[in-house]
């Protein structure tokens, strides 16, 4: 269902080439019915068949042409308006297409066969089968564009409510580290409520479900910089960021969630702690992988917590982007890996 003030109209969808496509082999298929229709020979009126489609085709991508040079000032009209003003513009240019092609005939001498036995009539005919399919065409548009609608809603609240189930545990996590930071160093606890406060500035600011890889490594830095307080030398991280890849779209709260699992599944149960290495390359497709050493102790809990979040991750990309991205993990014997793979988006 459209958000509410949302305006919803049909002129978007004339301006693409599977548009003029549709229009081409609509054409053909209307000629080919016009041909079939009793009483006429098939075999007989090849000829016509070409004649037919050939002003069908030339009709049809006038109006397609018209409406897509329209399109900017139909996109502004509420959606009844532009529906009217499209049937309206589609049945004017029927007209003057079945017009000219008259007088074209008249014109032309090897066309003078082809020529409408009357005016009137021919002009009438025209109008009357393009009010009939364009009436056709417009309602079987509508209806295709709301179940679009209907479907891209339905997929921002699930992207939605997958969000909100990492939120609070960003929440729950930084506010335990924060409640013991105000025993030892009151002025480290003030940073962190500074940093958590620009956490959820930052990832509630928009309703959006798509942010920036630039925004996502911002988020993902106030995010280090709590558990930095918590954690100390214990928490070394290690960025290699591509500047290309900084405008690239990417889903909102992707990146943060799988740092955080490297934090408390790679280096918390480490007496040492460890490094975490976070890249962004572009390749055609941007490639982002995050790396942290392996807990010293084989904890199942810690690994079932790893995979939901990975879980959660790959069921809104799916949402987004289908198979056009992929999100992978594996290890070996000394590391964890997360490799991220988007398609190229620039947001810019």
């Amino acid at each position: 269902m459209a958000s509410k003030g949302k305006k919803v109209n049909l002129s978007t969808d004339f301006c693409s080439a599977r548009s003029a496509l549709l229009v081409v082999a609509s054409m053909v298929l209307l000629a080919a019915i016009i041909l079939l229709a009793p009483g006429k020979d098939f075999m007989g009126d090849l000829e016509s068949l070409g004649i037919q489609a050939m002003f069908l085709q030339w009709l049809g991508l006038t109006c397609l042409a018209v409406l897509c040079l329209l399109n900017r000032w139909l996109i502004n009209l509420s959606p009844v308006m532009s529906t009217v003003t499209i049937f309206i513009v589609i049945q004017l240019i029927t007209l003057m297409v079945s017009e000219f092609a008259y007088r074209l005939t008249l014109m032309q001498p090897m066309l003078r066969e082809l020529q409408p036995e009357q005016h009137g009539l021919f002009l009438a005919k025209n109008t009357i089968i393009s009010m009939i399919i364009s009436s056709v065409v417009l309602w079987v548009m509508h209806l295709l564009q709301q179940l679009r609608i209907h479907i891209e809603a339905e997929s921002q609240a699930r992207i939605r409510a997958l969000q909100a189930r990492i939120r609070p545990h960003l929440l729950f996590n930084s506010m335990n580290t924060i409640a013991a930071l105000t025993q030892i160093d009151a002025d480290a606890a003030e940073q962190a409520i500074l940093d958590l406060s620009e956490i959820y500035r930052v990832s509630l600011k928009s309703g959006s479900s798509i942010s920036t890889l630039q925004k996502e490594m911002d988020l993902t830095r106030h995010y280090l910089a709590v558990e930095k307080l918590r954690l100390g030398k214990r928490l070394q991280i290690l960025w290699d960021i591509d500047d290309a890849t900084l405008n690239v779209s990417i889903p909102a709260l992707t990146i943060q969630p799988l740092v955080e699992n490297a934090v408390y599944h790679g280096i918390e149960p480490r007496s040492d702690g460890g490094w975490i290495s976070i890249a962004a390359v572009l390749d055609k497709e941007v490639k982002i992988t995050i790396t942290n050493p392996l807990p010293t102790r084989d904890d199942d809990t810690l690994r079932r917590g790893n995979q939901m979040a990975i879980a959660n991750i790959s069921e809104r990309l799916g949402i987004l982007y289908g198979d056009r991205a992929d999100l992978q993990s594996s290890q070996d014997t000394e590391s964890y890996y997360v490799l991220l793979t988007l398609p190229y988006e620039d947001k810019a």
